[in-house]
């Protein structure tokens, strides 16, 4: 099972007014990167007036221990990933180059970052889809345990939960 304590205390650090909010999502983001022992890890959110695309608020990338935001997804160009992100909430693709929601990323993405494998989960804020926590695996693929989605969905939960506090 997979430590919560640095999540609580992110949140707490957060609602406290001792970090900001491009801080706490950059924190956040390796904190997933550290526990999971995945390559990448972001935190994207919806926008455009029918949430069809994902802007990244903060992607941490261990690989070179740098961080990026702004890059934009668009639903025109990824729309199996998309519907798949709507119906089911959450995709757990170990192969993630060939699975059904996520091949469309094989060329534009995948290919040049190196990224085999895929597990994004949902975020909501009063049962409405907001965002989403994606975490990558790049150099060969990775077998995403029962713990490993349990701990995504946390970090979910408590991005939702931060947002909605925030206001």
């Amino acid at each position: 099972m997979h430590d919560t304590a640095l999540l609580k205390n992110l949140y707490e650090l957060l609602a406290g007014g001792k970090l900001d909010r491009p801080k706490f999502f950059q924190m956040l983001a390796r904190a997933v990167v550290q526990e999971i022992g995945c390559s990448r890890a972001s935190i994207w959110f919806y926008a455009g007036p029918l949430q069809d695309q994902a802007v990244c608020e903060s992607l941490y990338d261990a690989g070179d221990n740098q961080w990026a935001s702004g890059i934009v997804l668009s639903e025109d160009d990824f729309a199996p990933y998309f519907e798949a992100m709507r119906s089911d909430k959450m995709i757990i693709a170990s192969q993630a180059r060939s699975h059904p929601a996520t091949s469309c990323f094989n060329e534009g993405y995948f290919e040049p970052l190196n990224i085999y494998s895929l597990l994004d989960v949902g975020i909501e804020v009063g049962g409405s889809p907001i965002g989403l926590v994606c975490c990558e695996q790049t150099g060969g693929e990775k077998e995403w345990s029962q713990p490993d989605v349990q701990y995504l969905q946390q970090v979910g939960a408590m991005v939702g939960l931060a947002l909605k506090k925030l206001g």
